[in-house]
This record gives C-alpha cells, sequence and structure tokens, in this order.
C-alpha cells in the first residue's frame, strides 16, 4: 500500500469520517444492532465487534439470511433513525481534529466515508468541524463505496485536482484500498500516529 508522511503531502487532503476524524464505534454499533432487533434479530456487541458488518447485505451473509429477512431499504432506515438519535454518543478525535484544522490552513479538505452524506455532515458539526471548508463524498454519492476507489476519486474530481496530488488518511484496510486504488497517497492512521 502507498504510504506516506505528512510533510511530503500537497495542496488536498482527504479524510474519512468514522474512526478517522470521530470516534463513532459506539452508535455505528447501536445503529446496526438497533436495526437488527427491528426486524426481529438479535446478536451481541461482541458477536458484531468480531467481525463487523455495517450493511445489510454483509450482514445476511454472515447470517445466512435471505434478502426477504433483512431489507436494504428497512435496515437502513431503522438505522439511521437510531444514528441521528444518538449523536450524543459521537465524540471527536482530538489529534484529527487538530490536523484537519492544520490542513484547511494549506490545504482543500475532503471527507470521504463509507457513511451516508446527511449524516457525515450532522456528525461534523458535532464534533464542530462543520466550520471547515469540506467537500464531503459519502456512500450515497457512488454507486460502489469503500473499497472501491469511486468515493475518493469523486473527492478528487470535486476538488478540481489529481488524486496523486491529494493525502487521503484512513483507519481501516477497505479505506485504505480505496484510497490507494484511487492513486492517492495514503497515511494508515492505525500505525502512523497524528503530527
Amino acid at each position: 500500500m502507498a504510504t506516506t508522511t505528512p510533510e511530503s503531502h500537497s495542496a488536498y487532503d482527504a479524510f474519512d469520517f468514522d474512526g478517522t476524524l470521530a470516534d463513532t464505534a459506539d452508535v455505528n454499533n447501536g445503529a446496526v444492532r438497533a436495526s437488527l432487533a427491528a426486524h426481529g434479530i438479535t446478536v451481541t456487541l461482541a458477536w458484531l465487534c468480531a467481525e463487523p458488518a455495517f450493511t445489510a447485505g454483509q450482514l445476511r451473509r454472515r447470517l445466512a439470511l435471505p434478502p426477504a429477512a433483512l431489507p436494504e431499504d428497512t435496515f437502513v432506515q431503522a438505522a439511521r433513525a437510531y444514528w441521528f438519535a444518538n449523536t450524543d454518543r459521537i465524540k471527536p478525535i482530538t489529534a484529527a481534529a487538530t490536523a484537519a484544522r492544520t490542513a484547511a490552513g494549506h490545504a482543500a479538505l475532503a471527507v470521504v466515508s463509507a457513511n451516508y452524506n446527511d449524516i457525515v455532515r450532522h456528525g461534523l458539526a458535532v464534533i464542530g468541524l462543520d466550520d471547515l471548508p469540506w467537500t464531503v463524498v459519502g456512500r450515497d454519492d457512488v454507486t460502489r463505496p469503500k473499497p472501491s476507489p469511486d468515493a475518493y476519486l469523486r473527492a478528487a474530481l470535486l476538488l478540481g485536482t489529481e488524486p496523486a496530488r491529494c493525502l487521503a488518511h484512513e483507519d481501516t484496510d477497505e479505506g485504505i484500498t480505496a484510497a490507494t486504488r484511487a492513486g492517492m497517497h495514503v497515511i494508515d492512521i492505525r500505525h502512523q500516529p497524528w503530527q
């Protein structure tokens, strides 16, 4: 995977949202469990965390369910309702917020997320980063979410630059794969601390 150092980036920074800019694990796990419960399916937090799955398709495969048992639209509707009702459980990642504010002084900024655009925008407001000039690309802005490069490619297009001029900050294998496939430089924040 292409990795880089913070000093080698260009004038475009792209940040993942969940787990990179904000600690959303608690609310995301709760949203999945609440949506499953709304469909008559109960799983423990330990079961969910053992092999994280956040889409109806992933969960159906893991639970060996037919599509009718967990339709995508009703799964998303219940999960979104839970998420918006529990945004007070989102916590900012202080070092990431500092990095984003520093980057905003010399870089165009994007958030590229596997979450939905409106959820990301609301989350940015909750963690106090909505005053920065973000270009936001969510899962509903592309046909194929991460690990496909589509969201990162769209962010570069909206920023008016080539992907090779962008530095992506990511915390998952899927996100790193997406940014790398898009041709961006990548910092894996799990292994390279915020500067």
